[in-house]
């Protein structure tokens, strides 16, 4: 009493100052549960250490030494009880103020406790003279974010959920705050000024008081990259222990034999209800994490709450599944809530460590597993298994994809600096929008720039600089995707392989707030294996299932599974597959903003009505569904498809869905009948069906087999058949047959057949985007149409050919980045095969052959381009050198162009000049082979036409070996004079290829010249007679093939011919191309009427034919002058047609017949013979008017 009297009469020293601060602050173990809550909701944990304040405000600074003086000696005074004070804080408190609402921990009222740090307070009031008060002692969390019930209910159950916090007040702390600048937004720091021990501890040897609160957010790691305020944390891993039954930390470490094996899960389990907690989906998100499909050895889950993880831990299966957790359950006294309403959570059934890296973000990061028993090998430089789990920022707006790309870096940053030997994993909600049509309407709408489309196209990208893979895009490409969707014609770009799909998922179209919303791939699994781990299976999990009429999904996600086997020792220097996919290096070219976006590309497209319209795809699908519905026939049929297995289905282009409104269908059936059982039985229903609907056009016997051509509603359609019983048994099971299955030992004939569809379904099942390979696969082809290299026939690219080389540019760049564009495929396509070696490498799958294919290529095939299934062979062995070339300098300019500054879609396809005028221009002369026809029915029209063209490509390669210097350019279409077709009764129309000499120049010397001109001149012979020997296809009565040099003048006028030639008719020859033989239909066939045209006069440009009379041949007409007794060979002329000079006469008397004659010229090159005269001379044989007045054939006399 006579010490408290003492204080009583001292001065008085005010408590005005909010400067300083006399409180109780817990001892820093203490208080790590309770600052992770802080860190999130506390405005002031920056600044202040968790405290408990015993007098706030304080006294002035100048009177600090003063006051701890009065309060340390009072103390000693009052406190007598030998017994240490002790403060226990549980149960959450609220202070409301105008702005915010202040949710603390408590002290149990009327405790024990409560009088002891009022026995504190009162004791330090009358030190210093002032009379003691009743206070609220707390300890202050966080602060509600807003006034809502919902908001302030949530932050008070995180507090109750804090385990009780018991610790004995060993001191009182004095605080200040420190001035850290004279600017009034400056954020000052509190500072411990000293400290007041009490009189229990006064004589024991303590641990100071440290600023832990200051070090925590100064002392972080440098190289970390997150937020500056929230250091790194190392986390509490929990283990479930089946003795106690609970969930304790810390646990021992217990020793794993090494796996075989490695399955990692991710999966957003979506928080759609902030308070109160939805507990109605918790037993369908277990059951859908439990599936078969869901099981993984490490999961990840996103947006975990404290109920719904408190609910999953307390489960058996669970704790069986996955003894190991990230974070305890929250409702487990011991443990405490989750820091954040949407958290997340790793759990593994193998001992791991784990640390929290913060993003700038508040309530985000991300969290970093270390597996130390996995690759963590003692004898090398590999570090342990590391498993990043993420929940990036969501938002398509410029700030919220920046934050994403930081929060990508960050993650990736910390990898590098902390386990840059191990395996790394992550796995997450990644939130990155991947339909291409998201983001070009984001662009549209300006929701985002330019700048941050090019963000998101270059993230793949900056994640494969670090050498971590998107695993489905892995997956796709290695064909280990159990999702792989075969029909995706309904997707936009990147669409595939969706986790978020309001289209398909309830939860998402309610969450996105629509259904119409595209799907999005947000879910992703990236791995860097380090060569320890190889990708085996790909799948997502918690897909929509129907229950009656109610569809059920646990989630508005769909999670994914990627599983691996592990490559222990000597397995991890087995990488000869990887490393020869890592040697077909394919360079990733990304889009400038003017060739971006997709939609430009599309409507580029679009104008050229590339794309199938809604009613052609109607048309085409219905007269699909018809062919296939006559071929299966019905069930009173006795080839019905329940007693004969029979499967039909589309390949080629339509198959794959790049298809034009100009494509036709190609049918495959496939069954356990014969080949000539089948083409009978099909005729038969064909012909059961009326004329209009179906048409069988003509009958093909190629060396693959035979061929039905057929026009369905007026769809064409190529009908083929293969006798494979199994496969037809097996049909449902035939996409996922391994090639090596005994399925396959069929006859090479067979398997011909079938390669189309099984290399199909490789395709479908491998190529990572559809949509994307799609779109860049109609913009190549239009560019190769555009510029005259589109025509197999010809040398130049095919369907086949570029669908190949797109197809490996397209996976290759898919298994390194993930997701590309077609704007990045088109132009790193052109980039590729302008640099591409053809004379020493060939284009081949190096995801499907796992060995460089062993494949002889001959002297005659400048180009290889290999396909899948056996039996592998060339697409491009119609190549030539010269066609190559062209090839190779289109490419190059094609890439060239690309690359130029402001270059867009449009220019590209329309170029300043048209490839068709550029070639009748650039070149110094052509070769001219005209086709002149006047027979009766198209049909053997269009098969004359059809064998020239078949024979061009051999004048090409002649021509090339003759004159190996000399540049040729053949265009893949006829062309025509511009009125010369009018009448469907003639033809006259020519092909031509384009020369230069470019390696002879002006210094060739005439004797150069003239061998130069021998030479074409047998070639020219040498291909006019192939193409006239086969009277199959020529009838010199009703038809003329020439050729002749041509220069450019000459050419400039003409017109791509236009020429329709109509439909085949049974009874009419068929033409062929170089792998067919054509065959007259079987006598017994039954052949539909055929409309013969009217005889009319044929239109030249000087003369008009006027009979179709056969015309002798002007071999009988040169022996009839010649032996003749009463005709005189000296008085007659003939006409002929010189190669370089045009039409030329000389005397009868002088043209040799003898072919070893220098001067031999070919009968066929003769246009006429005439007597001599003065005015010009009688006409008395020419094969254009086919007058005859030596015999009387063709018109005779012309009368």
């Amino acid at each position: 009493m006579e010490d408290f009297d003492q204080a009583r009469t001292q001065a008085t020293i005010a408590t005005k100052s909010y400067d300083t601060a006399l409180c109780i602050i817990p001892s820093q173990n203490h208080c790590e549960t309770i600052d992770k809550l802080r860190s999130l909701y506390d405005k002031a944990y920056e600044r202040w250490p968790p405290h408990i304040n015993l007098v706030y405000p304080f006294v002035a600074l100048e009177h600090l030494s003063q006051a701890k003086e009065r309060i340390e000696s009072h103390l000693h005074a009052t406190f007598s009880d030998p017994s240490p004070a002790t403060v226990v804080l549980s149960g959450a408190g609220v202070f409301k103020h105008k702005k915010d609402i202040t949710v603390f921990l408590q002290q149990n009222g009327g405790s024990k406790e409560q009088d002891t740090l009022g026995l504190l307070r009162s004791a330090a009031l009358q030190a210093l003279g002032s009379k003691a008060s009743p206070s609220t002692f707390h300890l202050t969390v966080g602060q509600a974010q807003d006034s809502s019930v919902a908001a302030l209910q949530f932050l008070v159950d995180k507090v109750n959920l804090l385990p009780a916090m018991e610790f004995y007040v060993r001191s009182l702390a004095i605080l200040i705050r420190e001035k850290a600048g004279s600017k009034a937004d400056t954020v000052n720091q509190i500072r411990l000024w000293g400290t007041i021990d009490l009189p229990t501890f006064s004589n024991q040897s303590l641990n100071p008081l440290n600023e832990f609160w200051i070090s925590e957010s100064s002392s972080h790691d440098p190289r970390s990259k997150g937020d500056p305020n929230r250091p790194n944390k190392r986390g509490v891993t929990y283990g479930f222990d089946p003795k106690a039954q609970k969930w304790c930390s810390p646990i021992t470490r217990p020793e794993i034999s090494e796996p075989k094996s490695l399955r990692v899960s991710t999966y957003n389990v979506l928080l759609d209800s902030e308070y109160p907690p939805s507990h109605d989906r918790n037993p369908l998100l277990v059951e859908t994490i439990l599936a078969e499909s869901a099981l993984a050895d490490v999961l990840v889950l996103q947006e975990v709450s404290d109920d719904f993880l408190s609910y999953m831990l307390q489960l058996k299966a669970v704790q069986e599944a996955y003894p190991y957790a990230s974070h305890g359950p929250p409702s487990q006294s011991n443990i405490g809530p989750l820091p954040s309403l949407r958290n997340i959570v790793v759990l593994s059934k193998w001992y791991f460590d784990w640390e929290l890296i913060p993003f700038h973000r508040r309530h985000k990061g991300a969290i970093v597993a270390s597996f130390p028993s996995l690759f963590n090998y003692s004898d090398s430089n590999s570090g342990p298994l590391v498993v990043a789990g993420v929940h990036l920022t969501a938002g398509l707006t410029d700030g919220s994809v920046v934050a994403k790309k930081m929060q990508l870096q960050n993650v990736v940053s910390h990898l590098k600096s902390h386990y840059s030997n191990s395996t790394w994993l992550i796995a997450g909600d990644f939130n990155i929008p991947t339909s291409s049509y998201t983001i070009d309407e984001a662009l549209k709408q300006k929701d985002i720039s330019l700048e941050t489309a090019r963000v998101l196209d270059s993230t793949e990208s900056t994640l494969s600089e670090s050498g971590l893979l998107d695993a489905w895009a892995v997956a796709r490409v290695q064909g280990v995707d159990e999702a792989a969707e075969l029909d995706t014609s309904d997707q936009f770009e990147l669409e595939e392989g969706a986790t978020f799909d309001p289209r398909q998922n309830p939860l998402a179209a309610y969450i996105s707030g629509t259904s119409g919303n595209q799907p999005q791939r947000y879910d992703r699994i990236f791995v860097r294996s380090q060569g320890n781990l190889a990708l085996t299976k790909f799948n997502r999990f918690g897909l929509p299932r129907r229950v009656d009429d109610d569809v059920l999904v646990a989630s508005d996600h769909y999670g994914v599974r990627a599983m691996f086997t592990i490559q222990w020792d000597e397995e991890r220097g087995n990488a000869g597959h990887s490393d020869a996919i890592q040697t077909r290096c394919v360079l990733h070219k990304h889009a400038p903003p003017e060739l971006s976006l997709t939609m430009d590309l599309a409507d580029t497209l679009s104008k050229r009505a590339v794309f199938p319209t809604t009613e052609d795809r109607d048309r085409y699908g219905a007269a699909f569904e018809l062919i296939k519905q006559i071929l299966l026939g019905d069930a009173d049929d006795e080839f019905h498809i329940s007693q004969v297995p029979l499967v039909v289905v589309p390949v080629g282009s339509y198959a794959l869905n790049v298809w034009t409104p100009e494509s036709d269908i190609d049918c495959l059936c496939i069954g356990s009948i014969s080949s000539k059982t089948f083409f009978q039985l099909a005729r038969q229903r064909i012909h059961q069906v009326k004329a209009e609907e179906v048409r069988l056009l003509r009958k093909v016997e190629a060396k693959t087999g035979t061929m039905f051509e057929l026009s369905v509603n007026g769809v064409p359609m190529d009908l083929q058949y293969c006798p494979a019983a199994d496969v037809a048994q097996r049909w449902f099971d035939f996409p996922d047959l391994p090639p090596a299955d005994p399925i396959f030992n069929l006859p090479v004939a067979s398997l011909r057949k079938l390669k189309p569809i099984r290399d199909l379904t490789y395709l479908q099942r491998t190529i990572p985007s559809l949509a994307s390979f799609r779109l860049a696969y109609h913009f190549v082809k239009q560019w190769a149409i555009d510029r005259g290299i589109h025509s197999a026939k010809f040398g130049y690219f095919g369907g086949i050919h570029l669908t190949l080389m797109l197809s490996w540019v397209c996976k290759r760049l898919g298994h390194e980045y993930g997701s590309v564009s077609a704007s990045n495929l088109v132009l790193s396509f052109f980039h590729h095969y302008a640099n591409f070696d053809w004379e020493n490498d060939m284009v081949y799958d190096a995801f499907f052959h796992k060995k460089k294919p062993r494949y002889q290529r001959s002297a005659r095939e400048p180009m290889v381009i290999l396909g899948f299934h056996a039996p592998n062979s060339n697409v491009a062995y119609t190549a030539t050198a010269p066609a190559l070339q062209v090839l190779m300098s289109e490419l190059s300019q094609a890439d060239e162009r690309l690359s130029t500054p402001g270059m867009t879609w449009e220019k590209f396809l329309d170029a300043n000049t048209p490839a068709r005028e550029s070639f009748l221009t650039s070149f110094e002369s052509y070769i001219k082979i005209d086709i002149q026809y006047w027979g009766r029915t198209l049909s053997r029209g269009k098969g004359l036409v059809g064998w020239v063209e078949s024979r061009c490509i051999s004048l090409v390669v002649d021509v090339q070996k003759a004159l190996p210097r000399l540049s040729l350019r053949i265009w893949p279409a006829r062309f025509a004079a511009g009125e010369a077709n009018e009448s469907k009764t003639y033809y006259n129309g020519c092909y031509l290829i384009g020369m230069s000499r470019n390696h002879y120049g002006s210094s060739a010397s005439k004797e150069e010249l003239v061998e130069a001109r021998a030479a074409l001149q047998t070639s020219f012979d040498r291909f006019l007679t192939q193409v006239r020997a086969d009277d199959k296809y020529y009838d010199e009565s009703s038809a003329w093939i020439g050729i002749s040099l041509a220069r450019p003048g000459d050419i400039k006028e003409m017109q791509l011919d236009d020429r329709e030639w109509g439909d085949y008719t049974l009874d009419e020859d068929t033409d062929s191309d170089d792998e067919n033989t054509l065959a007259e239909l079987d006598d017994d066939l039954e052949t539909p009427t055929t409309r013969k045209l009217p005889l009319q006069t044929i239109p030249s440009e000087t003369r008009t034919p006027v009979s179709s009379n056969k015309l002798r041949p002007a071999s009988d007409i040169l022996n009839r002058l010649r032996w003749d007794s009463n005709l005189d060979p000296s008085e007659y002329i003939v006409g002929y047609e010189d190669r370089f000079l045009g039409a030329k006469e000389t005397p009868l008397e002088k043209w040799k017949t003898e072919q070893t004659d220098e001067e031999f010229i070919p009968q066929h090159r003769i246009l006429y013979f005439k007597k001599k005269g003065k005015d010009g001379g009688e006409v008395v044989w020419e094969r254009a008017t086919r007058i005859d007045k030596i015999f009387g054939s063709g018109l005779g006399n012309g009368a």
